[in-house]
Order: C-alpha cells, then structure tokens, then sequence
C-alpha cells in the first residue's frame, strides 16, 4: 500500500513538473493574457485517467497552484482589479477552479471500459470526451473574467461578453484540439495503454 501510494505521489509531481515546463512554451501568447501552449494540460489530465480523482485532482490543483503564483509574481493581472471581489474572481476562475477542473478528466472512464473490448474506437472517443469537457468548462471560468473583469477592454460598440468570447476562444479552441489530438496519439500507443491502466482488447 505504501509502494502504491508513493508510486503515485511521484509520477504525480513528475507529470506536474511537465506541466509546468509545458506551459513555459508559448506557441500563442494573447496580449492580455492566456496563450496556447505545448500541451501543457495533458500531463495532469493524463494522471486523471490513471488514477482517477484521487490523483488527478490534487496533481491539478498543484498546477492552479503554480499558475496564480505565477500570475501574481508577473505583476501584470491582480493590478487591474481594483476591488477585493474582482481579485476573487480573477484568482478563482482564471486560476484556482479552471486549472483544477482538468483533474476531473476521466469522468467517463468508467461507461469507457465497459464498451471495451467489443467497440474501442467508441470507447476511446468517450474517454476523450470527458477531456473536452474540462476544456470546456476551463473556457467557461476564462469567459466569466472575460466579461467581468477584461471587458472594460472591449473594443468601442462590442459587447463585452462578445469580446470575452472572441478572445478566449481564440487560444482555448486551439489549444483544446492540440490537447486532444495528442491525448489521441498518446492512447492509442500500446506502452502508454498499459501505464495508464488502460484495458487491452
């Protein structure tokens, strides 16, 4: 039980740190925050799939964690809320709650393995779902400060909620496809399958 519990404690700060390093390379930076980066969600969300909530969550966590830290030490966020309130919502829904989400990743893991061995490609497809779904709800988090907070930014005639729409889906949907393509490649490649748990046919 201690061999187990320490096993996921480490692969858990690994895949954390990768993460992390992930996230430093920008291949979009947004000029009011928030870019698409080189897979850098993936790692936890993979953890997710292998160890459920109990890993996933924590190890996400861990990454909300790192990003709002590095949103406060930058010096270029929280100095634009000029109240207490609009500070908890940046730090809640542009850090804590979107970034934490992905360790809820493998929600559909379970209805996953039971279509498995007789429709894998459904099965899969399922699994993957669940990663939209995450990215979907950290999209969610990123619009609410979107219109909150950084639509005073709104062009002139603009909606504010259109222009929170606008410009988070211009590095959220790149980024959700770049993730899901590569938790695509990454589960169908056969050692992958197996260190994630992953049934074989």
């Amino acid at each position: 039980m201690k061999n187990t519990k320490l096993l996921m404690l480490t692969e858990c700060s690994v895949m954390l740190a990768l993460s992390i390093v992930l996230s430093m390379v920008k291949i979009i930076r947004m000029p009011m925050g928030g870019s698409v980066t080189l897979l850098s969600m993936l790692p936890v969300m993979l953890v997710a799939v292998k160890y459920g909530l109990k890993g996933g969550l924590p190890c996400a966590f861990g990454l909300a964690l790192y990003r709002l830290i590095e949103g406060i030490v930058s010096g270029n966020v929280f100095v634009y809320c000029t109240t207490g309130a609009m500070v908890a919502v940046c730090a809640l829904f542009d850090y804590i709650v979107p970034f934490t989400v992905l360790g809820c990743s493998a929600l559909f893991r379970k209805p996953a393995e039971k279509l498995r061995p007789d429709n894998r490609k459904a099965a899969d497809a399922l699994l993957l779902a669940g990663f939209v779904l995450v990215i979907a709800v950290r999209f969610v988090c990123h619009f609410i400060t979107g219109f909150s907070i950084w639509g005073q930014w709104a062009p002139e005639g603009q909606s504010k909620y259109i222009y929170s729409l606008l410009y988070n889906g211009q590095y959220m949907l790149p980024e959700c496809i770049f993730t899901t393509i590569g938790a695509a490649i990454l589960i169908n490649i056969p050692v992958i399958r197996k260190l994630l748990g992953i049934k074989a046919e």
